[in-house]
């Protein structure tokens, strides 16, 4: 199958969301309570939301499409406040789209977008401690673990793991 990854534009703020309640139901079954993620989802994938970051033209937001449009993928990222320092935000390949090499193509596209601002020597990700297939996933890209902590998500608390991948040819 033939994809296509994009700067996100506004109006693909529905297909983005879409694949957000698809891939957190999956990826999250078991570590966040579904009366939890269904507080969460409206809130952090409003699709207006979207939509704003989405038309901002400095923003590193990347989508990843089918041939025929099909939205399957999405990943965004930010500067941290440490010069140098970077956060993937959102990261997600459907199920049936993942191990096609989408997923390093929207890092790619990210740090890229990133890069065009500034240095960047570090990228961050914050993980479900419990989420051992996201966990292999950014191994399997070059992150490496940095440290575990407990997080509140509405009253829910959550092990998280933070992972960094570093781009200056540097380890930990």
């Amino acid at each position: 199958m033939e994809y296509q990854v994009r700067h996100a534009a506004p109006e693909d703020a529905a297909a983005v969301a879409a694949v957000a309640r698809r891939t957190w139901a999956d990826t999250y079954r078991g570590i966040i309570p579904v009366e939890i993620q269904a507080a969460v989802l409206p809130q952090w994938y409003a699709e207006e939301r979207l939509a704003r970051a989405a038309a901002n033209p400095a923003s590193a937001f990347f989508v990843a499409q089918t041939g025929a449009g099909e939205g399957v993928g999405f990943a965004q990222a930010g500067p941290r406040e440490e010069p140098g320092d970077a956060e993937l935000w959102r990261f997600y390949v459907l199920p049936e789209h993942q191990r096609r090499g989408l997923g390093r193509r929207l890092l790619q596209a990210c740090l890229g977008a990133l890069q065009a601002q500034g240095p960047v020597s570090r990228l961050f990700v914050q993980v479900e401690a419990k989420n051992a297939g996201g966990r292999r996933a950014y191994e399997r890209l070059g992150f490496h673990y940095v440290r575990e902590y407990d997080d509140e998500l509405m009253g829910h608390t959550t092990r998280m793991c933070e992972m960094c991948l570093h781009l200056d040819g540097q380890g930990s």
